[in-house]
C-alpha cells in the first residue's frame, strides 16, 4: 500500500504495487516515466516495450481500476517496471500522486495508453533541453490519429468573476498555458511536491488537473508548450469533462477566491455569500467548506505571487 499526501487534502489513496523490483538497465535518461492506463488499449503491450528500451530511469503503469485481470502477467513480461493498481475509485490525479511517490527522477514523463509511443518521443538532448526550462510543466504538441492538430493551448479568461478557458491549435515555441493537455507533459518532480501535487478531494480529473495547474500559476511556477515536443494519439482523444460541480466548488474557492494584497492572499469574509450563492449546499455546509478554505490559503497566505484577477487580466505577458 501506498500514498502521497496533498497540500489541501490528508487523503491516502489505498493501492497495491507489483513489480518493480529490477532496476533499469543502464538508463540513458535523468527522467521517469508514468503511463496511466484506460483499461481497454490495444496500444498498451507495444508502448509498454518502447517504453522499456528508451533507457527512462524508471517506468511505473498506473491502473484506472483494480478490475485488470491479466496485471501479474504484465508484471512477469516487464520487471523492471512497477505496477500500481487502485484499490478504490481515484481520479487520474490521485493516481499520478502515488506515481510520483514511487519515482526517484528530477522530472517525469506523463503518458497514456491510447497514445503512440515512439523512440523519437523522448531523447537525452530534447529531455535535457526541457529540463532547462527549468518550470513546472513542459506540454507537448498533441496529434490526433488522423494527424490533426489538437488545441493544446489553453487560456484563462473571465466574464463576471465566471472563469471561461478557450483553446487554440496555434503555438509557437514556449507559449504558455493555463494546463497540460488531458495531464500529458514533462514535470519538474520537486515543483511538484513543493505544489501538494493533485488534490484528492477534488474528484473530477479534469478539475484536479486545473486545480493544480492553476495553483502552480498563482505560486509563481510557470507551464509551457514546447513545439520540438509532439504526442500523436493511436485512438480517439477522450473528451473533457469540465462540467461544474462540488470539484468546480472546490477549484473556485482554492484559485478564484483568494485576493492577493501585500505580497501576501487571502480569501476575504465578505466572498461566503457569493459562495454560498454558488453552492447547492446548505448553509452551515458552505460555511464549513468556506472556513477549511480561508484557513489554507492563511496558511500558504506567503507562497502566492498573484491572484486570479491578476493571472487573468496579464496574461498575453507571460
Amino acid at each position: 500500500m501506498s500514498g502521497t499526501r496533498s497540500i489541501f487534502n490528508d487523503k491516502q489513496l489505498n493501492c497495491l504495487i507489483l513489480g518493480g523490483l529490477h532496476p533499469e538497465s543502464a538508463p540513458s535518461l535523468s527522467v521517469s516515466a508514468i503511463l496511466l492506463n484506460s483499461g481497454n488499449s490495444h496500444m498498451r503491450l507495444q508502448n509498454l516495450e518502447c517504453l522499456s528500451a528508451m533507457g527512462f530511469e524508471k517506468i511505473v503503469s498506473v491502473e484506472n481500476d483494480s478490475k485488470n485481470y491479466n496485471i501479474e502477467d504484465f508484471a512477469q513480461k516487464f520487471p523492471s517496471v512497477k505496477f500500481i493498481v487502485p484499490l478504490e475509485k481515484a481520479a487520474d490525479g490521485d493516481l499520478i500522486n502515488v506515481a510520483v511517490s514511487e519515482i526517484p527522477s528530477k522530472s517525469f514523463l506523463v503518458l497514456r495508453d491510447s497514445l503512440n509511443v515512439t523512440p523519437s518521443l523522448l531523447n537525452a538532448n530534447l529531455a535535457q533541453k526541457l529540463s532547462a526550462e527549468n518550470v513546472f510543466c513542459v506540454a507537448p504538441r498533441i496529434f490526433s490519429r488522423a494527424g490533426q492538430s489538437v488545441p493544446v493551448q489553453l487560456i484563462p479568461s473571465a466574464k463576471k468573476s465566471v472563469l471561461k478557458i478557450e483553446s487554440s491549435i496555434y503555438v509557437t515555441d514556449g507559449v504558455p498555458t493555463i494546463f497540460p493537455f488531458n495531464y500529458l507533459g514533462l514535470y519538474d518532480t520537486q515543483k511538484f511536491k513543493d505544489l501538494g501535487g493533485y488534490d484528492g478531494g477534488i474528484k473530477s480529473s479534469y478539475w484536479q488537473n486545473l486545480d493544480l495547474s492553476f495553483r502552480a500559476w498563482l505560486w509563481g511556477e510557470r507551464i509551457k508548450i514546447s513545439t520540438s515536443f509532439t504526442m500523436t494519439y493511436a485512438e480517439e482523444i477522450p473528451s473533457m469533462d469540465s462540467t461544474p460541480d462540488l470539484s468546480q466548488l472546490r477549484f473556485f474557492l482554492k484559485n478564484m477566491a483568494p485576493v492577493y494584497k501585500n505580497e501576501r492572499a487571502e480569501i476575504p469574509a465578505f466572498k461566503f455569500w457569493g459562495y454560498r450563492a454558488r453552492s447547492s449546499c446548505g448553509l452551515f455546509e458552505a460555511l464549513s467548506q468556506f472556513s477549511d478554505a480561508r484557513a489554507w490559503v492563511r496558511k500558504n497566505r506567503c507562497r502566492f505571487k498573484m491572484d486570479a484577477y491578476k493571472l487573468i487580466s496579464e496574461w498575453g505577458s507571460f
